[in-house]
């Protein structure tokens, strides 16, 4: 079972990589925080809205993307971690 779950650990790691794109982060505010919009490749539900408000607040969503606002640097590392967000980045119109 233990062997089950560092296996498990190891793959969310593995499949985190290469999910933010290149400018999330740049524009912050005084705490530091910043906009993202999160691409999850299907339209969200209800437990997907409630995991996301853990990290940012919700500012709306559009089809399969929810942008999210307040986002700090480890909301954005345990975003990566899900399995079921495919990618990360900044919102449009934010500097690349």
């Amino acid at each position: 079972m233990v062997l089950l779950v560092i296996v498990y650990q190891v793959w969310l790691s593995v499949q985190a990589t290469g999910k933010v794109a290149p400018g999330v982060g740049e524009l912050r505010d005084a705490r530091g925080r910043f906009a993202v919009d999160v691409e999850l490749g299907f339209k969200p539900e209800r437990y997907h809205i409630l995991q996301l408000q853990k990290h940012g607040r919700i500012a709306g969503t559009d089809g399969d993307v929810v942008h999210l606002r307040g986002v700090a640097p480890a909301g954005v590392d345990a975003l990566t971690r899900e399995y079921w967000i495919e990618h990360i980045e900044a919102p449009a119109g934010a500097p690349r």
